[in-house]
């Protein structure tokens, strides 16, 4: 039988931190490969049959880059999660409001990886597409493309939101570096635990 307090097993504030920095990590390579690397080749900016003509010839490349977004917007629910406990105790409400554009951020996004699958279903081999010739099918994939970019652009506005709030709790928190390379700082670095048990201690400093 357990007698006397109660006492919670807590996760130490150091382990959010580089658990948040490998993900963080993971989500800018997969970004970066993604976005930079894959579709940036495939692209030709205002092309349709050079880029209609890539993507078909590099289909696999074009399915790994959706799925690498995909993996990415998964790694953001927990980074949101992780963000929010590491600034909650200077501000919780706007710690809250910095993960709820996070979030739609997330979702944004994720649904937004409909049009680059329209892409692919526009330059596919299926029976019903027959009823547009080829130059049709590949202005709509170019179509599908650029709509993927707009909704891309819509995304990062609420990013934008996300990194103003972000940045300035980060700033006020004393346990974070005011001057932030987020994702390898909190790989090696994690956080200052002293400053972060003094602000757990004292509470929402900062109330909205």
């Amino acid at each position: 039988m357990i007698t006397g307090s109660n006492r919670r097993t807590e996760i130490s504030p150091q382990t959010y931190a580089r658990i948040g920095g490998l993900i963080y990590l993971v989500i800018i390579i997969l970004g970066g490969v993604d976005e930079a690397i894959i579709r940036s080749k495939l692209i030709v900016p205002g092309d349709v049959i050079a880029t209609t003509h890539n993507i078909m010839a590099s289909k696999e490349s074009f399915r790994r880059s959706i799925v690498g977004d995909l993996i990415m917007q998964v790694c953001d629910i927990p980074s949101i999660v992780i963000f929010y406990i590491l600034l909650k105790p200077v501000s919780k409400s706007l710690s809250l409001l910095a993960a709820f554009f996070n979030l739609i951020q997330t979702a944004i996004l994720g649904i937004n990886k409909i049009y680059l699958l329209l892409t692919l279903s526009f330059l596919g081999n299926e029976n019903y597409l027959k009823v547009f010739d080829p130059h049709q099918r590949e202005a709509l994939a170019y179509l599908s493309l650029d709509l993927h970019e707009s909704g891309y652009g819509i995304g990062l506005i609420f990013f934008g939101f996300t990194c103003l709030i972000t940045g300035y709790l980060m700033f006020k928190s004393g346990y974070f570096p005011r001057i932030v390379g987020v994702c390898l700082w909190l790989l090696v670095k994690g956080v200052n635990v002293a400053k972060w048990n003094e602000r757990v201690g004292i509470g929402d400093i900062t109330k909205f």
